[in-house]
């Protein structure tokens, strides 16, 4: 989806922009910046939609929530002047990886490591939706030498989904998180001709200011 310079004009032109007030020669209010505006939007959603594809490519979705609107939001300033991406805080775990309690090479270079194999009740939540859902490849094999994984836990009255659910915990803590760059990959190729594109959105902008400036004069 190509950023469209000329939708994004006539959309500010359809939403009355052009014939807005606030422009007065002698009035000292910020110029709203229409075009601009429109086409931060059109990268916004242009990113939340190559977020999603890599997440899938790079097999990082699990239940899709980081996608909801309420983990991933994109916010435009009335005068277009900035764009603010706000994402839950876990999107960047699979993106740089994280280093195991016991091996970092699943993300050798990540900033973030485990340090025990504990984890939340809502992680553990998380994870056991996660098996439920059919997404995930997990054996129940319990090796007698994974002491921290917890021997003969059918014997403790756990059930299937619930030793699934510890194995794959001990997994994730003992090996780390895979490092997939797919939002590092998403915003460079979001972003690969942004400059480009806003200085043409920002110089129609002024015209359009100048030119109702003028009409003023």
């Amino acid at each position: 989806m190509p950023i469209s310079i000329a939708k994004a004009q006539q959309e500010a032109i359809n939403s009355g922009w052009l014939d807005s007030g606030g422009d007065d020669i002698n009035s000292f209010e910020p110029v709203r910046m229409g075009i601009s505006a429109k086409v931060l939007a059109q990268y916004g959603a242009l990113l939340k939609l190559n977020v999603a594809r890599l997440m899938n490519e790079r097999k990082v979705v699990a239940s899709g929530a980081l996608l909801d609107d309420n983990n991933f939001k994109i916010q435009v300033s009335e005068d277009g002047s900035q764009m603010q991406i706000i994402m839950n805080a876990y999107f960047d775990y699979p993106n740089k990886g994280v280093k195991g309690v016991k091996s970092s090479s699943n993300a050798p270079n990540s900033p973030y490591q485990y340090k025990n194999y504990g984890m939340s009740a809502d992680g553990r939540d998380s994870i056991r939706k996660y098996i439920e859902s059919g997404k995930a490849k997990i054996s129940t094999v319990v090796r007698s030498k994974d002491k921290a994984l917890g021997i003969g836990m059918e014997r403790k009255g756990l059930n299937l989904i619930d030793t699934k659910t510890e194995t794959l915990i001990y997994m994730i803590k003992k090996y780390g998180i895979k490092t997939t760059n797919y939002f590092d990959d998403a915003v460079k190729e979001t972003f690969k001709d942004f400059e480009l594109i806003m200085s043409e959105a920002v110089g129609r902008d002024i015209v359009f200011t100048l030119g109702r400036l003028n009409k003023k004069g």
